[in-house]
């Protein structure tokens, strides 16, 4: 009875090394340090949210006209609230030869509710 047991033991660790590596949750953890940026789904509602927001209080503080197009790139950070660190494709007056207008956006929302959201900074990414 034990040397059954052992040997299935043996096959379910042997089945977890193999099936680890390829489970995203499993690799998403181990980009998530304590502390540190975890990867995000881009097309999360929350995040889209988040994205929105930077791209309306960009336009107004600096007076532009840009219209959110999507989050391609998304990352959070605990930290007394969350810090999100996206990857934004905006549309706008400002496109040079068909290149998309990429910024890369840093927003704060803090503890003290849905509406209290701060955009940290909001800055074109040059195209290589």
């Amino acid at each position: 009875m034990a040397l059954n047991f052992h040997h299935l033991l043996l096959t379910f660790l042997a089945f977890l090394l193999v099936w680890l590596p390829f489970n995203s949750n499993a690799v998403s953890a181990e980009k998530c340090l304590i502390g540190g940026f975890c990867p995000k789904n881009p097309n999360d509602p929350s995040i889209v949210k988040v994205g929105q927001f930077s791209v309306e209080t960009y336009n107004s503080n600096a007076n532009t006209s840009l219209v959110f197009d999507k989050v391609v790139e998304a990352q959070t950070q605990s930290a007394r609230g969350i810090n999100y660190r996206l990857v934004i494709k905006v549309n706008g007056t400002n496109s040079i030869n068909n290149f998309p207008n990429v910024y890369q956006a840093f927003v704060y929302w803090g503890l003290n509710g849905k509406d209290d959201l701060h955009l940290q900074y909001f800055k074109k990414l040059a195209i290589v």
